[in-house]
């Protein structure tokens, strides 16, 4: 499996990074290490989480309210978007669907 990123994704993990650290130094890195894990865990396993969306599945983060939002095509996953657990399901569809 090779594992691609929407451009957004940088943009939602510095976000978040940004938040824990001011909250702590060091929860930031945290926070990316639990979404690096999550990562990772979609390379070995892309279809072990339920679709939700359209064919996008959610992988849960550990630790933090976040999710991953990812799309399992052929031999491929795209990872569409890291966000809040608290966010509006009608804003985060139509994230996904705009990127």
């Amino acid at each position: 499996m090779r594992v691609f990123y929407a451009p957004e994704v940088a943009d939602d993990l510095k976000l978040a990074y940004d938040w824990y650290e001011s909250r702590s130094y060091g929860l930031g890195e945290d926070f990316l290490r639990m979404a690096y894990t999550a990562f990772s865990e979609l390379n070995e396993f892309p279809r072990k989480y339920e679709e939700v969306y359209n064919s996008v599945r959610r992988i849960l983060l550990r630790r933090f309210p976040y999710s991953v939002y990812y799309r399992v095509e052929h031999a491929d996953v795209t990872v569409y978007g890291v966000f809040h657990s608290s966010r509006d399901p009608k804003l985060i569809k139509q994230l996904l669907d705009i990127r």
